[in-house]
């Protein structure tokens, strides 16, 4: 009864925070999936394509466009014409004149939009957007707001808005000829498969070409779906797409009547704690889990019909976790009650400590080992107290039991945690690591607050001790997770070695440059290099740069480097531009560096100071580095763009950014990460992403370099697609600055082409 009550009451704090919203997301698309039906056909999209565009050369169009299409729109018989296209502004006479002649001529409804916006920046006041008068005149209007959701979705729609007292019926309303409550909202119902919505291009239109549908009877939205027009909003199972597809989604909605009522998370929260009421007292414990597990299907399945037969939805994912958490604490409960004593527990956290751990070791001997290390986990006790605290550690063994032999997660220093990983996972043990570190994604719950956890797991097959100590090499390394073994025990002892000698190693040459060819894939020519940097330790060997790079941002010595490979990429241009003028070589800048502005103008002198133009060099920063404090590195890189240096956003793919986020950044080229490349002749999947990806970036008038070319096909697929530059071994290995110019300054072109083959 005591799970119950706590599954009951966390259900509902769930319910009310909000949290798990995105698995509820990824359960409706996975419904709408399943109930996936076409559009209407009664509602044709006409495109402000990239075709379109390309055909008028310009933009903004002059109105007698509009009054062009809807001229014709009218004589192909189609009953309502409506635009998401602002004409709020003047443009000239006789072109508002010829769009409002068209529109009085027009037999065809049409709509014009009308939007509200702030009236200034941080002003609460709004002002409406009105198409100018003389348009009005002949034209109906309609509110074309579109209103995201918390999370920057945009999943519902609403009937209409109300402007100092004047109602205004939203456009996929008065496109559907629906009525609702105004400024009420209804939820698009994205079952409805987008792509079967009829579209015609506007240049076809124009061009008087034959029209693949017949407009009879039929109701016309005309709007941008042209990248680089923009006007584009995420919605939950398409991704980002345009707003005019949103504005038609929402009225097939209406047209297709299937507007459900949303019920929420409370009313499923209740239905699932009664059900689970009457199966604990119908059910003995043994057969009471699968009673459990059979109940929350037929809540989902409850909700799929529902759904099918458009009477209502409600959020299912509160109502499954009360399920789920009252079966995990039954199960924890039950684990607790059979440890021996009280000193095998965690006196703050309940759970048990380092001594049962060892006991429980001792009957799972051939079990591997993870310490897990809470990195910020000071951080999180500090924002809490003891009863918060407790929570806490509860929310984190509850998250991470279903991956320990036995149900048992152990707790043995404050921000140390460490479980003997179940039979299930013996032999994917990565697989494992990968499950575990997923978990701490999304944040844990404390008190009343959310608090997000950084985790590193050690692993070993011996030992705890052993385990702790590959924890700490994977918190050294930047790693998620790490076996503990021989290269463990000597990396830590490498690692403290090398922070020794690195002052010695810039001083007597131990660090030195190698540049690795940048072909042009397309004019089969090499475009440059980008210039990497080696240290051949006496004693070592030579030391990855994965090594020592984080060594000497920890040591505070990473802009001396960075200086040293800069100057002497200078240098080697300068001489090589004597033989081959034009080349361009990229050195890679830390992210750290992108906050020092000493570095930045430093930087920038040493360029201005060489005898080449600054066009030549290329500073290449990761995407994730542009990531971790957007507004700092755009001023960063403005600044150093400013000066003609290049801008290269390496590493692209491996981050989160968005299609605006990289509008944003002041760059020339994007570097697509080779983790793409690598697979892309094998995996579809990637090869399609390369391919939007170069596509996207060209539009946005960037340039793509590939790395990790490693054979011809991929080579030669990448060619075919469009991409600019090409990097990797294939082509050739990085090469000492003397070898670099015998190879590839003196012998030319055709040597280069030849080892690109």
């Amino acid at each position: 009864m005591l799970a119950w009550v706590i599954a009951a009451l966390s259900a509902f704090a769930l319910a009310w925070s909000g949290f798990g919203s995105q698995i509820e997301q990824q359960l409706q698309n996975g419904r709408e999936i399943l109930l996936q039906k076409p559009a209407s056909g009664e509602l044709v999209l006409l495109e402000i394509d990239a075709k379109s565009l390309r055909e008028q050369n310009k933009w903004p169009w002059p109105r007698s466009l509009y009054a062009e299409a809807v001229d014709r729109l009218d004589a192909e018989g189609a009953a309502q014409i409506a635009f998401d296209i602002d004409f709020s502004s003047q443009s000239s006479a006789a072109q508002d004149a010829a769009f409002a002649e068209a529109l009085s001529r027009a037999n065809a409804t049409v709509i014009l939009p009308t939007f509200l916006q702030d009236a200034s920046l941080g002003s609460a006041a709004q002002t409406e957007s009105l198409p100018i008068p003389e348009l009005r005149k002949n034209a109906l209007i309609a509110s074309v707001n579109v209103h995201p959701d918390g999370d920057g979705q945009v999943n519902n729609y609403s009937f209409g808005t109300k402007t100092a007292g004047m109602p205004r019926p939203s456009l996929p309303s008065m496109l559907a000829e629906s009525s609702g409550h105004i400024e009420h909202s209804f939820l698009i119902d994205q079952s409805i498969d987008q792509s079967t919505i009829p579209r015609i291009s506007f240049g076809d239109l124009l061009a008087n070409r034959p029209l693949p549908i017949d407009l009879s009877g039929k109701r016309v939205l005309i709007g941008a779906t042209a990248i680089e027009l923009g006007d584009r909003y995420p919605v939950r199972r398409y991704g980002v797409i345009p707003g005019v597809v949103i504005q038609a989604l929402a009225a097939e909605t209406l047209i297709q009547n299937t507007a459900v009522i949303n019920l929420g998370s409370i009313p499923a929260v209740l239905l699932a704690g009664l059900i689970l009421l009457a199966l604990m007292r119908t059910f003995k414990a043994k057969k009471l889990t699968g009673a459990v597990i059979v109940a929350g299907a037929g809540l989902f399945i409850l909700l799929l019909a529902l759904e099918a037969l458009h009477l209502a939805t409600f959020s299912i994912v509160p109502a499954l976790f009360l399920l789920g958490l009252f079966l995990t604490l039954r199960k924890f409960f039950h684990t607790s009650m059979d440890l021996k004593t009280s000193r095998y527990f965690n006196a703050v956290s309940g759970l048990p400590n380092e001594a049962s751990l060892k006991e429980f070791v001792a009957d799972a001997e051939d079990n591997p080992i993870v310490v897990l290390r809470i990195m910020n986990f000071g951080d999180a006790l500090a924002m809490s107290d003891t009863q918060s605290r407790s929570q806490l550690y509860q929310n984190l063994s509850l998250r991470l039991n279903f991956l320990a032999a036995g149900g048992k997660v152990f707790h043995m220093q404050a921000d140390t945690f460490a479980w003997v990983v179940k039979d299930d996972y013996m032999y994917d043990v990565e697989g494992h690591c990968q499950t575990a570190a997923a978990l701490f994604q999304a944040p844990f719950l404390s008190g009343a607050k959310n608090v997000k956890l950084n985790a590193v797991f050690g692993i070993s097959g011996s030992s705890i001790d052993t385990a702790k100590v590959a924890a700490d090499h994977a918190a050294a390394k930047g790693l998620k997770w790490s076996w503990h073994n021989e290269e463990t025990d000597q990396a830590i002892g490498l690692r403290q070695s090398l922070l020794v000698d690195l002052d010695a190693a810039l001083q007597n040459g131990d660090i030195s440059l190698v540049h690795q060819p940048k072909w042009d894939l397309q004019k089969d020519r090499l475009a440059g290099s980008e210039a990497l940097v080696r240290w051949e330790h006496k004693e070592h060997g030579r030391v990855s740069p994965e090594l020592f790079i984080p060594l000497l941002e920890g040591a505070g010595k990473i802009d001396d480097i960075t200086k040293f490979v800069l100057q002497h990429t200078l240098d080697d241009l300068a001489g090589w531009d004597r033989v081959k003028p034009g080349l361009n070589c990229s050195i890679n800048i830390s992210a750290q560096l992108l906050n020092d502005s000493k570095f930045v103008q430093a930087a920038i002198a040493m360029v201005e100071a060489s005898e080449l133009p600054n066009t030549q060099i290329t500073f290449e920063v990761t995407e994730t580095a542009t990531l971790a404090d957007p507004d700092t590195a755009v001023l960063a890189l403005e600044r150093i763009r400013e000066t003609g240096i290049k801008i290269s956003i390496d590493d692209y793919g491996t981050g989160q950014s968005t299609l605006s986020y990289l509008q944003r950044l002041p760059a020339d080229e994007i570097k697509i990460d080779q983790s793409f490349i690598r697979t892309m002749a094998d995996d579809n999947a990637n090869r399609i992403l390369v391919q939007s990806t170069i596509q996207m970036a060209h539009a946005l008038g960037l340039k793509v370099v590939a790395e990790g070319i490693e054979d011809q096909p991929t080579m030669a697929l990448l060619k075919e697609l469009q991409c600019d530059i090409g990097q990797g071994w294939h082509i050739a290995k990085p090469a000492t600055s003397a070898d670099f110019y015998a190879a590839w300054v003196v012998q030319g072109q055709a040597s280069g082409a030849s080892s690109a083959q």
